[in-house]
This record gives structure tokens, C-alpha cells and sequence, in this order.
């Protein structure tokens, strides 16, 4: 089950160790919006250290050291005030989000629906399913939002294998994570 609770504990890799939190860093046009992302689990996050660094180094900023990057460790405080929402599966509620929130003139009611939250959780779309997700937004599997497509998208993503991932999308929603420290990690090892 997907849920948040209170002292749980999050983990995000990066290129960098992160003990700040700067929401004006974060992109737009991820799997939940733009936001923070987070899991519980911490070879994913150690996972996607990696292409941290190659994205960073694509857009020509400058490295340290592009052979260690870093897992950060953040406790879960007091989320009881905090709007949340957890996608419990790789349905097609999640797939029409995961579409929007990538191509937002898919599926422009989404745009309403979940606003509010703020925090989103659910089945990651990692970097193995990115090309999955590209081919259903752009069409190739037919019309996005028909039951075919959605269908042939989910049964590709292999739902049972997808992590999870927390969308920490505002202020008030950060200052319920508490740093703990960060692990570095050397890349390809």
C-alpha cells in the first residue's frame, strides 16, 4: 500500500546532497507536477543518481565530481494537516495523470482535479518506463484515453514492478521533511 505516515522515512538521489529544499529548483513536467520527489525506497533512489548526472551534464552545468552523487534521507514529520493523495495502482486514473502532467493537452481536466493536494503519491514511471509513457502520449499506442491504448500502456509498464514516489508540491508540504543527512555514492558501482 502507498501511504505517507508520520516518521517514515524518504530518500532522494541526486547529483548533489540535498539539505534544502528550493522548490524554484524543481521541473515541471514530471510524473506528478512539479514538485519534490521522494521514495521509500532507497535503491531506487540510488538508482536515479545516475541520470541525475546525465541530465546535468547534457545541459552543460559544471561538476564537481560526476563519478559520486548522493542519497538524501528525509523523515516524514506531522502530515495530518496536509492534503494528501496516494495512487494505489498503474491504472488508468494514474496513467491519464502521469499523460497530463507530461502533455497537459492531454487529459486538461486533470488540471482541476488534483490541485489542492499537496502531496502526491503513487507507482513511479522510472526511466525504464519513459519511452513507454513517450510512445502513449504521443499516440503510438492509439488514441490516448481510449480503453486499447490505456490498456496496452498499463500491461507495458509492468505495474507489479513500479516503485513508489512522493510529490512534496508546496512550502508547507516541505517543512514536514526533516534532513537527516546524505549518503554519497559512486556512480557505476
Amino acid at each position: 500500500m502507498i501511504a505517507l505516515s508520520n516518521g517514515m522515512l524518504l530518500y532522494h538521489g541526486s547529483y548533489t546532497a540535498v539539505e534544502r529544499i528550493d522548490l524554484a529548483k524543481c521541473r515541471a513536467g514530471k510524473d506528478f507536477g512539479k514538485g519534490f520527489y521522494l521514495t521509500g525506497d532507497y535503491e531506487q533512489a540510488r538508482s536515479f543518481i545516475p541520470t541525475s548526472m546525465k541530465k546535468l551534464l547534457m545541459e552543460g552545468y559544471p561538476v564537481s565530481n560526476p563519478s559520486v552523487g548522493y542519497v538524501s534521507v528525509f523523515r516524514v514529520c506531522d502530515i495530518s494537516a496536509l492534503r494528501t493523495f496516494c495512487f494505489q495502482d498503474a491504472d488508468r486514473e494514474w496513467l491519464h495523470f502521469v499523460a497530463y502532467n507530461r502533455k497537459t493537452i492531454l487529459f486538461p481536466e486533470y488540471a482541476d482535479t488534483y490541485k489542492t493536494y499537496q502531496v502526491i503519491g503513487g507507482k513511479i514511471a522510472n526511466d525504464q518506463t519513459a519511452r513507454t509513457l513517450q510512445l502513449y502520449v504521443s499516440g503510438a499506442f492509439g488514441e490516448p484515453g481510449s480503453k486499447e491504448a490505456d490498456a496496452f500502456a498499463i500491461q507495458q509498464l509492468l505495474p507489479n514492478r513500479l516503485g513508489d514516489q512522493y510529490c512534496f508540491r508546496d512550502d508547507a508540504a516541505v517543512r514536514q521533511l526533516v534532513f537527516i543527512g546524505s549518503d554519497p555514492v559512486e556512480i557505476g558501482r
